[in-house]
């Protein structure tokens, strides 16, 4: 099944700010450039494989119908809700935050 994929605002003001971070406080353009890379490669993905992914283990996150879907080479996440087949990609986070608490 093919998938459209809708990112929030919420996400791309995340992804944005992780973009910044790299950039400006760790001096790391190549690592921005590199996360960019993968979270576009995961955004195709999600087109055809958007339910294979886990449901997040989060009671409340679960109860949302969250999935997770983890950068393979980044310590990034991006959680996202399927609905028919429509993706929405609603928060980009690093592994350690609280995503619960921020969505």
């Amino acid at each position: 099944m093919d998938f459209k994929v809708v990112v929030s605002e919420n996400a791309g003001r995340q992804l944005e700010n992780i973009l910044d971070y790299l950039v400006y406080r760790l001096h790391s353009p190549q690592a921005a450039s590199n996360v960019l890379n993968e979270i576009e490669a995961a955004y195709t993905q999600l087109q055809y494989m958007a339910t294979s992914m886990p449901y997040c283990q989060d009671r409340y996150l679960l109860s949302k119908g969250y999935r997770k879907w983890p950068l393979s080479k980044h310590d990034y996440v991006l959680l996202y809700q399927v609905k028919g087949n429509v993706v929405y990609v609603n928060g980009i986070f690093h592994m350690l935050e609280n995503y619960r608490m921020k969505l």
